[in-house]
């Protein structure tokens, strides 16, 4: 009667801990978030745009959340080699250095695959309008919007759910919040339906990527980074696309901002996840083992 009392405490206090877990996970960006809300307000003197303030606590809350890092796997599962097992020094600088070009190549190839039907259907004109600027801006967005998230979905999220959960539930649970993430619910249905699967998809590739290369997030953070930061530029200073291109091949949003949103662009990304998948399913089973 002891041993069964103490095995029931026992089983309560882990359905405790792993809810405590769960909902630690769920509520830590949003608090960061909320963090560098408050931080980006002790600038309103400066008489700030809100674009300006939005950017500082963003940036305040991402330099925070990279901060806590090394203490939030310590204490939550024991793990030291925080950096490591987010995916950012699993390898040599120069292993690195080649997994991110390789990111890059496939970003530009699927984009150049977006482009060539609607070349060929004349939806397409050349402006010529490319600047310094908009060069700097595409190069930010690549390294900054690919690093950041990168980071914080394939690397942190993903190894925080696969440790509670599993590879399998990590991976699909960490591209629904990617895709949420990114979404306001002010498009119609099919238009947001068409964004959401679109950004999955782009989740499970990211992921598929990391789990090819063993681990290390510079593969997923080039592909993810170069389709943003090379479809800016595209799209703001060498080309200008019909309005009349069909939603289905350029995807949904204001200004055509994401081209992998439509019907052709997620048939590429699934096309993209088989391949890998089934190209590199001994390295990735190797790596999940």
């Amino acid at each position: 009667m002891h041993n069964s009392n103490k095995k029931s405490k026992k089983q309560t206090n882990s359905i405790f801990l792993h809810k405590t877990k769960i909902f630690s996970t769920i509520i830590f960006v949003p608090f960061l978030y909320l963090l560098g809300w408050i931080f980006s307000q002790s600038f309103l003197f400066l008489s700030l745009s809100k674009e300006a303030l939005s950017l500082i606590g963003t940036i305040f809350t991402f330099l925070l959340f990279i901060s806590l890092m090394p203490a939030w796997f310590n204490f939550r599962w024991q793990i030291r080699n925080s950096w490591e097992t987010l995916g950012l020094n699993n390898k040599t600088f120069l292993n690195n250095i080649l997994s991110f070009s390789q990111g890059i190549i496939f970003a530009l190839i699927l984009l150049i695959l977006i482009l060539i039907p609607l070349l060929k259907s004349n939806y397409i004109t050349f402006s010529g309008g490319l600047s310094s600027d908009i060069i700097l801006n595409g190069i930010l967005l690549t390294f900054g919007i690919g690093v950041a998230e990168e980071i914080i979905f394939r690397g942190w999220l993903l190894e925080d759910l696969k440790l509670q959960f599993g590879i399998k539930v990590a991976l699909i649970s960490q591209s629904i919040v990617f895709s949420l993430a990114h979404i306001g619910f002010k498009m119609p249905f099919w238009n947001t339906l068409g964004i959401l699967l679109g950004l999955f998809t782009l989740g499970i590739l990211c992921s598929i990527i990391r789990l090819k290369d063993e681990g290390s997030l510079w593969g997923a953070i080039g592909l993810h980074g170069g389709l943003v930061g090379i479809w800016f530029v595209l799209n703001n200073g060498l080309i200008n696309i019909s309005k009349e291109a069909p939603n289905w091949l350029v995807g949904y949003g204001a200004a055509n901002t994401n081209p992998l949103g439509g019907l052709y662009g997620i048939s590429l990304l699934i096309i993209s996840c088989i391949f890998y998948f089934l190209k590199f399913k001994s390295q990735i089973f190797k790596f999940i083992k």
